[in-house]
């Protein structure tokens, strides 16, 4: 009985681990795709560095300010709300922040800041970029019409590299 509990306890730590081991290099890929966003969007002012704003708890904040701290070009934020979107270029919203994104929306209103969400299926519905998982590869769907319509021009190679809707 003794042996069972140490062989499950093992198991169940092992998969922990590995997940938590996923989780982290799922949000170090997301930051990286987030970094080349922000190089493949012309931005109406012509603006070179951004700003981006992380909102809520994510483990792309940290990964993300590793990438800008080592190629520069960028400026990462942690967001507590709607009310600091307009301190950004563009905004990132991890799956805890969905119920936000019509708040967030509604205070950028019609400037130039990019809308990605970890969550796909938000993709059109105020997400301009949306993250899903197909295959065991990330990917994502993007709304080129509406990161046209707030005067943002996105390259054909980020167009190229999503999915659109």
């Amino acid at each position: 009985m003794k042996q069972n509990k140490i062989i499950f306890g093992l198991a169940l730590f092992l998969t922990l681990g590995l997940s938590h081991q996923s989780q982290a290099q799922e949000s170090k890929f997301k930051a990286l795709f987030i970094y080349k966003f922000a190089e493949y969007i012309e931005w109406p002012s012509g603006k070179k560095n951004v700003t981006v704003g992380v909102a809520g708890k994510s483990g792309v904040s940290k990964e993300l300010s590793n990438f800008a701290a080592s190629k520069g070009n960028m400026t990462v934020l942690d967001i507590t709300g709607p009310n600091d979107a307009g301190k950004c270029d563009i905004i990132f919203l991890p799956n805890s922040e969905n119920s936000e994104l019509s708040a967030y929306n509604s205070a950028i209103g019609s400037r130039s800041v990019l809308v990605v969400s970890e969550n796909s299926d938000l993709t059109g519905k105020g997400s301009d970029i949306g993250f899903y998982l197909e295959s065991g590869k990330l990917r994502f769907l993007i709304d080129e019409k509406s990161i046209r319509n707030k005067k943002m021009i996105p390259s054909s190679k980020l167009l190229a590299l999503g999915k659109p809707i």
